[in-house]
């Protein structure tokens, strides 16, 4: 099976998901600092990940062994992924889009492109090559991240104060190929999937 295609997170994601981790909303003793003045910081109470097919599989049959063939299929659009984002109290506070983004691609696993908008409502052309002899299932998906967030801010270094709060939810890029009932797969990827829906 091809392997799979997954856009890497964006350039500076890291830097920014690093300063954006879970705080306690705690005060310190007189004169202990234990935030930098004006800083912010995300906390999830809910964060999760999820696979999704984007369009529907089409099997195809090799029957015979040995040598590699090269086939192509079209598989139709199924579901439309969309990117969403919802931000309430204290207006947006200093939490961006961005921030908060990253801040979720840093709690759960995979890489996600932020796109704005939704995921292609078209059929699409998938090639692969298949080895073996077996049934095979032509795939297009992508994953899934969405979680509600709480956003705080350092208020002259001594306590963590509560400003926002809301929810967020995007997709990762396009994957696509095509994966053999039975050959052993990631248990987290798109094709191990298409194996249990369709194998």
């Amino acid at each position: 099976m091809k392997k799979m295609r997954i856009a890497s997170a964006a350039a500076g994601t890291a830097l920014v998901a690093s300063a954006l981790v879970a705080v306690p909303a705690t005060t310190a003793s007189a004169g202990q600092l234990i935030c930098d003045p004006g800083s912010r910081s995300v906390s999830w109470v809910t964060a999760s990940h999820s696979r999704v097919l984007t369009h529907r599989p089409k099997g195809v049959e090799k029957e015979y062994t040995g040598g590699k063939t090269t086939y192509t299929r079209t598989v139709t659009h199924e579901k439309t992924l969309t990117a969403t984002w919802s931000v309430t109290g204290g207006a947006s506070a200093g939490f961006s889009v961005g921030k908060v983004l990253a801040s979720l691609d840093a709690n759960v696993e995979g890489s996600y492109v932020h796109a704005k908008g939704h995921t292609t409502t078209k059929s699409i052309t998938v090639t692969d090559q298949l080895t073996k002899k077996g049934r095979y299932w032509f795939y297009a998906g992508r994953l899934q991240a969405s979680g509600y967030w709480q956003g705080y801010r350092c208020d002259r270094g001594t306590k963590w104060i509560k400003q926002a709060h809301g929810t967020a939810k995007t997709y990762g890029a396009l994957v696509e190929g095509a994966t053999r009932c039975g050959e052993k797969v990631s248990r987290k990827s798109i094709a191990d999937l298409v194996q249990k829906k369709y194998c």
